[in-house]
């Protein structure tokens, strides 16, 4: 009877003191919640992101204010991001600067304020021949259609005139090119305007009643020609390796390219430095 009692008084104290242990932890919710609608009431919290490409040997020196620095390498992604809450009144600005690390010159600048209506800021740059500009956005994939967006350096031939990237089915058999689509006009060291097509098949296919081989080639030429562009210069130009890179053509897609020149020997022939 006794060791029963004891039992039963111990699970009372049990059930009281896990009432009081509820009560409290309800207690202490309430205020906590109370607390924290206060905080996200009074919280101004902004957000920095910069991405693009460091088309330089340079490094780059990314940074917030006074937090730690983010260093890009030479010919790389650019990729930053950051998030900053000006609850502390006495601090209503930031300064975020992109800076060359080798010269410690500042390539851009940009003041974030506490009172901004503006919660983000996105920056999508590009670093090359010592400055900074725009990064164009790559389209959004939409079915059916590939889009294209070139930059075209010309760092060998140094060339400054506009030119015409063609692409073209190449059908191998008969060695005969039909042109796809071309970006137009576009100068040197300056991205194109997007351009799309729909997708096709490459492989073995009919042509004229004979099987063959379809590639996808794409051709630099002179502005509102079928000249290759190095016509009067020291490089040859060769219609089956004298190409462009080019993604696969078969199905739906949205990319940017960067390319430049690399000859081999007196052949013309280009590099891929970016693919996004």
């Amino acid at each position: 009877m006794d060791i029963h009692f004891k039992s039963a008084n111990m699970k009372t104290k049990i059930i009281l003191s896990a009432t009081a242990i509820s009560l409290f932890l309800l207690f202490t919710f309430l205020s906590c919640n109370k607390g924290g609608d206060e905080l996200l009431y009074h919280s101004n919290i902004h957000l920095i992101n910069l991405s693009g490409y460091n088309n330089s040997n340079e490094e780059l020196i990314l940074q917030l204010d006074t937090f730690s620095p983010t260093v890009t390498p030479a010919f790389s992604k650019i990729a930053f991001g950051a998030t900053y809450n000006f609850n502390d009144p006495g601090k209503q600005h930031l300064k975020f600067t992109m800076k060359s690390k080798a010269t410690d010159k500042i390539l851009l600048e940009r003041e974030i304020r506490a009172n901004e209506t503006t919660v983000e800021t996105n920056l999508n740059v590009i670093y090359m021949n010592g400055k900074v500009g725009d990064f164009p956005a790559i389209p959004e994939l939409v079915e059916g259609k590939v889009q294209l967006i070139y930059m075209f350096q010309s760092n060998i031939l140094n060339y400054r005139e506009p030119v015409d990237i063609v692409f073209k089915k190449y059908y191998f058999l008969p060695k005969v090119f039909e042109e796809v689509i071309r970006i137009k006009n576009l100068k040197p060291n300056e991205f194109s305007q997007p351009i799309s097509f729909t997708p096709f098949p490459l492989g073995v296919q009919d042509y004229n009643g004979q099987k063959t081989p379809v590639l996808f080639r794409a051709h630099i030429y002179k502005a509102g020609t079928d000249i290759p562009y190095t016509a009067g210069t020291s490089y040859e130009f060769n219609p089956l390796t004298s190409v462009a890179p080019v993604p696969s053509p078969t199905k739906a897609a949205s990319k940017l390219f960067i390319i430049n020149e690399a000859p081999v020997n007196n052949i013309i022939q280009f590099n891929k430095v970016l693919e996004l």
